[in-house]
């Protein structure tokens, strides 16, 4: 438990079992949106290789999400036998990728009007190439995206997402980040797909993810994700919430209450840090994570705490919390405050304010009003950490 910060939830707790909180979060961001899945040869020659993305289709029809999914011809016959009631009732458009060299724009109007109407039909259009090239199959997927800009594109692929050079999943990528995420990627395929996510963020598609089939819906709708975003611009930007946001705040601090990262607090105490809170929001929709600045206790020392530091799972270790404090920091700076600190009993809060340049100090260089409600040995559990701004 700590004061201030959070870095909740080791990335191997899994489980399968989505809270409502977690996947309402993200059926909202699509709803009424349209969504291109392209199955990568060789998924979809295993009929395990749909579990995954049936289940999430079901569950973005009934969410009013429209959804494209690419697959190859041997695929097909596979993927419609298992969709059952789920499969489009008109014919399945095939696309030649090879006359995009020669046509533009491609695909041709006739075609997206054909998929269109399919949409409008029953929510959900299967299309297929005419070939078994993987690679034909990628940049064609990237090239329907584009012509349609869809809001997402996501490529499944066996291999699974973007990895760093010990082997730790890149969840997030930005666009000018992908040259130097792709430089040890020798599979021609793998390569072709990165460069189509660059494209395909290029000519207007909002994102791109990459992902193994059997965890597609792990990907779309926790917390936690599964594979790699890529992303144009950064993910999100910190700004103070407003009181629209209240209740949506209230919830974060409650989930980080109850994962034990954040200290506990009444509903009373939790209305008192509400006015000071700042978000990190994805786009216009959702709060990634969120973070106080304390000042009324602590108007006769000129001091701000930074309190209520919680980014959800997904979006740790990608910079939230850096932008968070960032931002605090320099909202303290126009308070005109002498310094900033904050309280974590945990090791990895701590490395991170030290590495942020917080001073690790005792329990007398911040106002004593902090400690009127903590006994001695709460206190010699904590690692205090001050940042001077004046």
């Amino acid at each position: 438990m700590n004061d201030s910060s959070s870095f909740s939830q080791p990335a191997g707790e899994l489980s399968r079992t989505r809270s409502f909180s977690e996947e309402s979060f993200y059926l909202e961001e699509f709803y009424g949106k349209s969504l291109l899945f392209a199955m990568v040869p060789p998924a979809g020659t295993r009929t395990s290789d749909f579990n995954s993305l049936l289940h999430t289709l079901r569950h973005l029809k009934k969410n009013q999400t429209r959804c494209i999914v690419i697959v190859s011809p041997s695929a097909l016959s596979k993927l419609l036998r298992r969709m059952g009631r789920l499969a489009p009732s008109g014919p399945v458009p095939v696309f030649n990728p090879s006359l995009g060299v020669r046509s533009r724009p491609y695909p041709p109007d006739g075609a997206v009007t054909q998929i269109w109407e399919g949409l409008r039909a029953g929510s959900i259009v299967v299309a297929s190439t005419n070939d078994e090239e993987e690679d034909d199959l990628v940049v064609f997927a990237q090239e329907l995206a584009c012509r349609l800009r869809v809001f997402k594109l996501i490529f499944l692929d066996r291999q699974d997402g973007l990895v760093d050079r010990k082997g730790n999943r890149l969840s997030f990528v930005e666009s000018k980040r992908i040259p130097r995420a792709t430089r040890a990627i020798r599979s021609r395929v793998r390569r072709a797909i990165i460069r189509s996510a660059a494209r395909a963020l290029k000519d207007g598609v909002g994102s791109v993810n990459l992902v193994a089939p059997r965890d597609v819906y792990e990907e779309l709708f926790s917390f936690i994700g599964a594979g790699t975003l890529f992303t144009e611009t950064p993910y999100g930007h910190v700004q103070p919430i407003s009181i629209d946001d209240f209740e949506e705040v209230e919830a974060l601090i409650m989930r980080g209450q109850n994962e034990g990262s954040l200290l506990s607090r009444s509903e009373e105490q939790i209305a008192k840090i509400l006015p000071s809170c700042f978000g990190y929001r994805i786009g216009d929709e959702h709060l990634a994570g969120i973070c106080a600045l304390l000042t009324d206790p602590y108007r006769r020392e000129r001091a701000g705490e930074i309190t209520a530091l919680y980014t959800l799972t997904r979006f740790q270790g990608e910079g939230v919390a850096v932008e968070l404090v960032k931002e605090v920091v320099s909202e303290a700076r126009a308070r005109m405050l002498r310094y900033v600190f904050a309280c974590t009993s945990e090791e990895r809060a701590a490395r991170f304010f030290s590495r942020l340049k917080f001073r690790r100090v005792g329990p007398k260089e911040v106002p004593a009003s902090k400690w009127r409600a903590y006994d001695r040995t709460r206190i010699a559990r904590l690692s205090i950490f001050h940042y001077k701004l004046d």
